[in-house]
Order: C-alpha cells, then sequence, then structure tokens
C-alpha cells in the first residue's frame, strides 16, 4: 500500500510526509504515528486523491487543522489528507465565498478588516471552515450555519461536485447532514452584513477577553469535549457541580477553569483523554440522570 499511494502522490505533485506524529499538528498535542500525511494544495488534487484511495479501498481520513479531533495513541495505517493548504477566498460585495481549509480566525481578521459583521462570535473558534461546517461549529449562541448561504462538496458514492443551499443539509446544534453523508466539503459561501471595522472589531474583541477569561487558553486542547445536552442545559455545569474541575487522569486533565474543557497538562495520551472523558459521563449520568455526548470525534 505504501509503495502505491507514495508513487501516485509523487506523479500528482501531492507534497507528503511518512510516518508523521500526528501529536505535532494536534491542537491537544496527542496521536500517534500516520503511515502518510498528505498535503494536498487546491481542490482538483483533493478530489483527485480521493477518488484514487476510494478506488483502491486504501483508508484515509480528512483532516483540517486538527482542533476537534482525537487521533489513537496508535499507528493509523493509512492516509490522513491536511487542508489546510487549500485556503483562497474571494469577497464580492457581501459573500464571501471560500475553500475548505481555510482558518476561521484568519478569515474573521479578514472581514474586520472590511467592516464585513457575521464572523465576530466564532472569531475564537480555532478550527477550518469545511471541519466547522460539518459538526456546525457556534459560540456565544451563534452557529456557522447562521450566515452559510451554500456549500460545495465531493460526494463519495456518485463521484460527483455537488453544490446545496444551506436549508437542505439539515443543519441543527453541532450537526449537519455531512455527519450521515460519505463526502469532502470543498467550499462554501456566507452572505456578511455590512458593518464597519471599528464596530466588527469591538465585538470580536469582546468575545476574545470573554474566551481567555473563561476558558483555558493557551493549554492543548480540543476545545468543548462535550455537547450541551439541552437548550439550557450545560455539560461545564453539571461536570463542575459533580466537583470534577482539575480532575486527572495520566496527563489529561478536566480544566480547572472551565470544566467542559479536557487539557492536555503534559504527556496525555489519547487513552488518558478517553478514560477521563468516560469517567466525567459516568459521573454526570450517576448523579443527575444525564448522558453527555462527546463533541470531539475520535479516530482510530
Amino acid at each position: 500500500m505504501n509503495r502505491k499511494i507514495v508513487e501516485y502522490l509523487k506523479m500528482n505533485e501531492v507534497e507528503y510526509k511518512e510516518r508523521f506524529s500526528l501529536a505535532k499538528l494536534s491542537s491537544v498535542r496527542i496521536g500517534g504515528e500516520a503511515e502518510i500525511l498528505a498535503f494536498p494544495d487546491n481542490l482538483r488534487k483533493l478530489v483527485s486523491l480521493v477518488t484514487f484511495l476510494e478506488k483502491t479501498k486504501i483508508k484515509h481520513k480528512i483532516t483540517g487543522r486538527m482542533t476537534n479531533i482525537l487521533f489513537s495513541d496508535d499507528k493509523y495505517n493509512g492516509v490522513i489528507i491536511r487542508t489546510d493548504r487549500i485556503s483562497d477566498y474571494q469577497i464580492d460585495n457581501c459573500v464571501l465565498s471560500v475553500s475548505c481549509g481555510s482558518s476561521i480566525p484568519y478569515l474573521a481578521s479578514v472581514l474586520c478588516k472590511r467592516g464585513l459583521s457575521g464572523f465576530e462570535k466564532i472569531a475564537g473558534i480555532p478550527g477550518s471552515v469545511a471541519g466547522a461546517i460539518i459538526g456546525n461549529a457556534g459560540a456565544f449562541g451563534m452557529d456557522i450555519s447562521s450566515c452559510l448561504t451554500t456549500v460545495t462538496f465531493f460526494d463519495y458514492d456518485t463521484g460527483e461536485v455537488i453544490t446545496l443551499d444551506r436549508k437542505n443539509l439539515e443543519f441543527s446544534y453541532r450537526t449537519s447532514a455531512f455527519k450521515k453523508m460519505k463526502t469532502a466539503v470543498l467550499s462554501a459561501s456566507f452572505l456578511l452584513t455590512p458593518s464597519d471595522c471599528l464596530s466588527v472589531k469591538a465585538e470580536m474583541d469582546k468575545y476574545k477577553k470573554i474566551r481567555k477569561d473563561t476558558q483555558p487558553v493557551g493549554i492543548p486542547s480540543l476545545g468543548s469535549s462535550f455537547k450541551r445536552p439541552g437548550e439550557s442545559i450545560f455539560a461545564a455545569k453539571l461536570i463542575d457541580e459533580c466537583g470534577l474541575k482539575g480532575h486527572i487522569i495520566g496527563g489529561a486533565q478536566i480544566s480547572d477553569k472551565h470544566a467542559g474543557f479536557i487539557v492536555n497538562i503534559g504527556n496525555a495520551t489519547a487513552n488518558d483523554y478517553i478514560n477521563l472523558s468516560e469517567y466525567v459521563k459516568k459521573c454526570v449520568y450517576d448523579r443527575f440522570g444525564i448522558l453527555l455526548e462527546n463533541e470531539v470525534e475520535f479516530v482510530k
């Protein structure tokens, strides 16, 4: 398998690395070794690579900036496709058209300079556009789908590139139709609201300060570890009421600043993270009868 995929990557001018530690790229600094890590730098190469891997039945996983994915400590016997080099964008009046690997914080700063409002609340989400769309990422009561208009994706089953309106993609709290589909999100369009740079920056700064004051910014994590179990029920509050703030298993800890975050306080493994996550879920269920659902995706 290794020889076959390496030959393909060389022939199609896709940069790659062999036997690469995923912990080096993960925002929580956890993860085993990937047999191949590939870096397509445009959408054509991404679609071609996925098509080849599907046809040859080679295990693969598309990732953005690895801010919401926990990789196993074991070797990933396949190809990890990283899309962060596919990050071009265009702004036409109030419409932002952007490729899958673009950084949410970077786009927020670009929109701020253009005096366009819409990304202020999600500016602190460290992931990429595609990952945020798939999981309908959000913050401070706003989801990324709020200003989304269309999504273009590659359908593995039909081999077609398809564009659909937001209303046809089943967006709801931390999920979308993409969770059930075998696809690669390629690009998206957003409709922004005209404003001015100072007003947009003031809003961004406000939410940035809230994050800094209430969340473990600067400590390796994967963001919120658990979904909100109800409209006005917050996972962090339930965890805190179980007395779990600061609880440690191995190198993983329930943040003592925000109970909804599991952080890496030094040499944590994926098993540490998972074991702590399961312990939290058990404690919350035993006390409140509520089963928390992971917001982080686990990949073996």
